[in-house]
């Protein structure tokens, strides 16, 4: 006997209302449309002033049956709160929980039907869950009834189900036709080289000698060794989905060849496919989960799976899956995903499912990427979310909606969803196009050799002449070297993920075991599959507990990695660094190990080399261990230290200092200059004999000024005195400019190179003042004073107190500039 159905209000009525009237008896039979209960409500005119008045209304019953009971009563009050309750349930004959082709699956009855209602029996069954776009629809209980019989048969045959994605996960795809035309010349060079040695074969038994003069040596395709398992078909254009053109936009050449012919694809299995696909169908159901067409999945699935073994037909493109720009699990496992394993190369659209190994992409094609996801949008910080987007009513309950979608929305929706969809596969056969027509491996193969040639001609420069004997042999050597592989063959990423579902899958039958023997021996029974439970074999529990294990204890502060505009938490970095186990700060303290950068010389990585213990790497290190799902060894990745010459350039953090801002003609100050002339380096330089020269150069300007003060009765050595005994000399920072002893040692050369703007600013200071001041070191508060003391008497006629810094000369007031650098300073330190 069938159980029975709930029966809800609609949500539509004129809430609240008041039950006059049950007029079906339980036991009853009822047809639908016939009325089940009267009630009452208060109406209220929307004239203003107008006085509220009761009206009446009946709900008829929206499908047939036997009445079970009702759960309401005889003048109870019903607010639209209650209307989320059901209020009678109804035995029927049949549910209609089984749907194919607008008929129902297990009486025949015809779903379609509208009435005044408003109700149709095909919204009962709006599950599905098969791979065919036209395959049976179901209710939400027979899906739970469904998965819960496929839970039972895995688990008897202790396997789990794994959803496969192809395209850049299992194999990399191509339409460039450089690809036929390197397999065509391998297969050609292949068939060659079986006709020489076929032939030498016969001459040796014939006991003629072979003329290798007369072969001339023709060199493989370094390609053709990768090449040698891609597998190619055709798909025409209706395969592959292109919409046709006309008009203006009507395509030509090759484009208009695409819409009538079709495409040629390469298809390149990813190296280890075969071990990986046979290992893990003892312990998986697999499952294909493709954003291509039907037509070119079941190409791919026949390539990699041709008697059909591995998948058995089970295949979900986007002509079934409903979707172009996001995959949903619960297309294929509506109610429980706890035995669902999906590995793909792209997360977001998963939107970082809990069920998701992420695969590093396989690029076999240098720079093609996939080519079934020119639609697909770009990650956004969304995407990592672990939440589902598929929502389903509360389990274990037979929901009878009322009330259908408004049926004027539903084409203007459909309308809409179509011109998208036209719109996406426009722009992915504008992709397909575009590696038709501008063949980018082979130009990527161009760029190679070019490269390689200028390498070996600048090798063949800085190697010796070699002796005449073994000239033809390295000119052929040369030869042969100049074609480089653009194909490598030497992915292993199959392995690493094999790796990881075997983990998995022990892991959920280790907890499995665990927990059955545990239920067996308090005699109780395992809780159904649909409901959910805080039961320890899942693998929405598995899988992130695997992934938070990779950077477990590991305190990160990142820098310059995140936008200054974007707040830290909610980054995209951010957030799965904390999914594989990381803890995150905004901040530099003591719980940080390590700083991960994106560049040298932040104020966050000079911080924590000052403060030692933690490991400051580049941001590589972060993205290989999350992708390789394990911890890699900081020591390949750590930023270099700052060599002595690069730390001798950076600004001076003395206290004391004058001034950290870079000199006016310094704009790169901290940046490490490079060195063009080996004479001009730093190392090569003698600083002593610079700063002499530069001293000379100033006490000829003092001589040149013609201006005598008391200062300049001083001696040579009476001044050196002065300037070994007075306050230690600051360090300056060296001009950019070319030194005297770059170029000579005269005056009159000294005069034509110190032509930096600062330079000349110092001589002109130096000529008014009559003596060079710059030879003096002073401190900050001594320039404070001086400003203070300036400010106070509106002269420049005092000297500084105990300061050692003279009084500028006796000029004019309305000169501005007696005493340039002093000015210069004073405005700085305010």
């Amino acid at each position: 006997m069938s159980s029975p159905t709930r029966v809800y209000l609609p949500p539509d009525l004129p809430y609240p209302i008041k039950v006059l009237s049950l007029d079906v008896k339980p036991s009853a039979s009822v047809q639908r449309g016939a009325r089940l209960l009267s009630y009452s409500f208060k109406y209220q005119p929307p004239t203003p002033g107008s006085r509220s008045e009761f009206r009446f209304g009946t709900w008829d019953c929206p499908l047939d049956g036997t009445v079970d009971a009702w759960r309401i009563r005889v003048g109870e009050a019903i607010a639209l709160q209650r209307a989320k309750e059901h209020v009678i349930t109804i035995i029927e004959p049949c549910k209609h929980g089984i749907q194919i082709g607008g008929l129902c699956g297990l009486c025949g009855k015809d779903m379609t039907v509208y009435d005044y209602t408003g109700f149709s029996d095909a919204s009962r069954a709006s599950i599905q869950m098969t791979h065919s776009a036209f395959g049976p629809t179901v209710s939400l209980e027979e899906a739970q009834r469904i998965e819960q019989e496929t839970a039972e048969r895995l688990l008897e045959s202790r396997k789990l189900s794994l959803i496969v994605d192809l395209d850049q996960t299992i194999v990399h795809a191509t339409v460039d036709p450089t690809v036929g035309e390197w397999i065509a010349e391998g297969e050609a060079w292949e068939a060659r080289e079986a006709k020489k040695r076929a032939s030498s074969s016969t001459e040796t038994d014939s006991g003629s000698e072979h003329d290798d003069t007369e072969v001339a040596e023709v060199e493989c395709n370094p390609n053709w060794e990768a090449l040698k398992d891609v597998r190619k078909f055709r798909l025409g254009p209706d395969a592959l989905g292109i919409p046709r053109r006309c008009g203006p936009t009507r395509a030509e050449g090759k484009q208009k060849h695409i819409e009538n012919q079709g495409c040629m694809y390469y298809i390149k299995p990813r190296p280890g496919w075969q071990d990986f696909l046979t290992r893990l169908t003892y312990k998986y159901e697999m499952h294909v989960y493709t954003m291509g067409t039907r037509a070119y999945a079941e190409e791919v699935c026949a390539a990699i799976d041709p008697d059909g073994k591995v998948f058995g037909g089970r295949i979900l493109s986007r002509d079934e899956s409903g979707s172009l720009t996001e995959k949903n699990l619960q297309r294929l496992f509506p109610c429980d995903t706890s035995m669902v394993v999906v590995i793909d190369d792209r997360a977001d659209v998963w939107k970082w499912s809990p069920n998701l190994i992420k695969v590093i992409p396989y690029d076999f094609f240098v720079g093609i990427g996939d080519i079934n996801s020119a639609f697909l949008p770009k990650p956004v910080t969304e995407t990592y979310s672990t939440g589902k987007t598929a929502t389903t009513p509360a389990l274990g309950e037979s929901v009878v909606p009322t009330v259908s979608p408004s049926p004027l929305s539903q084409p203007e929706e459909m309308e809409q969803a179509e011109r998208e969809s036209k719109a996406m596969l426009t722009r992915n056969s504008l992709a397909l196009e575009a590696q038709v027509e501008e063949r980018p491996l082979a130009k990527k193969q161009e760029e190679l050799q070019t490269a390689s040639n200028q390498a070996g001609e600048t090798s063949g420069q800085n190697t010796p002449p070699e002796s005449p004997s073994s000239a033809p042999s390295h000119e052929h050597s040369k030869d042969v070297s100049s074609r480089k592989a653009l194909l490598k063959n030497d992915d292993i990423e199959l392995k690493r993920v094999g790796d990881l579902l075997e983990s998995v899958h022990r892991w959920f039958y280790t907890a499995y075991d665990s927990y059955s023997a545990e239920e067996h021996k308090h005699k109780r029974t395992l809780p159904p599959t649909g409901i959910p439970s805080a039961k320890p074999y899942d693998v929405t529990q598995i899988i992130p507990r695997m992934r938070e294990r990779t950077l477990e204890g590991v305190h990160i502060l990142f820098s310059s990695v995140i936008p200054l505009d974007t707040q830290p938490d909610t980054s995209e970095v951010w957030k799965v660094a904390c999914m594989f186990g990381a803890k995150c700060y905004q901040e530099l303290s003591a719980r940080v190990t390590h700083v991960v950068a994106a560049k040298h010389g932040t104020a966050k990585v000079d911080a924590a080399r000052k403060r030692g213990g933690v490991k400051i790497v580049w941001l590589s290190w972060f993205t290989d261990s999350v992708a390789l799902w394990q911890r890699q060894d900081e020591t390949p990745y750590l930023l270099d230290a700052p060599t002595p010459s690069a730390a001798s350039l950076s600004p001076n953090l003395d206290p004391h200092q004058i001034s950290s801002d870079p000199e006016p003609d310094a704009d790169d100050w901290d940046v490490e200059p490079v060195a063009k002339n080996p004479a001009l380096e730093l190392d090569s330089i003698d600083w002593n004999d610079v700063n002499a020269e530069v001293e000379a150069a100033m006490n000829e300007s003092d001589d040149e000024s013609g201006v005598t003060t008391d200062d300049e009765m001083v001696t040579d050595d009476s001044r050196s005195q002065i300037s070994t005994t007075s306050s230690p000399r600051l360090k300056r920072k060296r001009l950019r400019s070319v030194t005297p002893s770059d170029s000579g040692n005269g005056p009159n050369d000294q005069q034509d190179l110190l032509r930096s703007p600062l330079s000349k600013r110092k001589k002109l200071a130096a000529s008014r003042t009559g003596t060079s001041k710059l030879k003096e070191a002073f401190t900050a508060e001594q320039i404070a004073e001086a400003v203070r003391q300036r400010s106070r008497s509106n002269s420049l006629q005092r000297p500084l107190p105990s300061s050692g810094v003279p009084s500028p000369a006796d000029e004019d007031d309305d000169d501005e500039e007696d005493d340039f650098l002093a000015r210069e300073l004073g405005e700085d330190w305010g």
